[in-house]
């Protein structure tokens, strides 16, 4: 492959806190609604668990706070509590209303809030299981691998994707990458796996 026919992909930025704090919002209004169609891979699980048991543990200790209170200041602390709560429960909402995608066109890891990367299914060869940490959140290169990506909202990744070609990829702050392996969580790595292999059999199906 020549320099000129280098597979590029798409990375999204991590918007600003007011555009996530609007996100959550409307997340949280549309979590009984149904989700992404086709092959929607959710992930971030140890997020979405440790922010849920906080969540209900600030409910329980803020009812028993409130008992103490002077009657005058129970408002104003429920309100700053409904708030506190509702955050919570926002960001696991955006978490489950922003799975990956598979199609046979994109690969698309996605953090929910922090930004997202769009592979071309084409590029990505295979996945696999992995016990990894990189530092930091969202689309970000990984210290000491050149040519890998880690895209996540939790610093534990558990799968790896390997490209070939290379995937040209422009992360903000470092400039244009040739990403050869991108790091991401995924709450069933053989899932993720099985939405490829899908994707790989309707390509090559007759008449595709």
């Amino acid at each position: 492959m020549t320099h000129k026919e280098r597979m590029t992909g798409t990375v999204t930025a991590r918007p600003s806190m007011a555009a996530i704090a609007r996100l959550w919002g409307a997340c949280l209004v549309r979590w009984p609604l149904p989700g992404r169609p086709g092959a929607a891979l959710r992930h971030s699980a140890s997020t979405r668990q440790l922010v849920l048991v906080l969540a209900a543990t600030e409910a329980v200790t803020a009812f028993v706070f409130s008992t103490v209170l002077p009657p005058v200041v129970r408002p104003v602390h429920a309100a700053a509590e409904l708030l506190l709560i509702g955050a919570g429960l926002g960001l696991v909402a955006s978490l489950l209303r922003h799975p990956h995608t598979v199609d046979e066109e994109l690969v698309v890891l996605r953090t929910g809030f922090l930004g997202e990367v769009a592979l071309p299914r084409a590029a990505v060869r295979s996945v696999a299981p992995v016990v990894r940490t990189v530092p930091g959140r969202g689309p970000r290169p990984v210290p000491g691998e050149p040519g890998a990506v880690a895209c996540s909202v939790e610093a534990s990744l558990g799968v790896a994707l390997h490209l070939d070609p290379p995937v040209r990829l422009e992360l903000a702050g470092h400039g244009t990458l040739d990403v050869t392996t991108v790091y991401a969580s995924a709450d069933s790595p053989s899932g993720f796996a099985a939405a490829l292999r899908g994707t790989l059999r309707a390509r090559s199906a007759p008449g595709s």
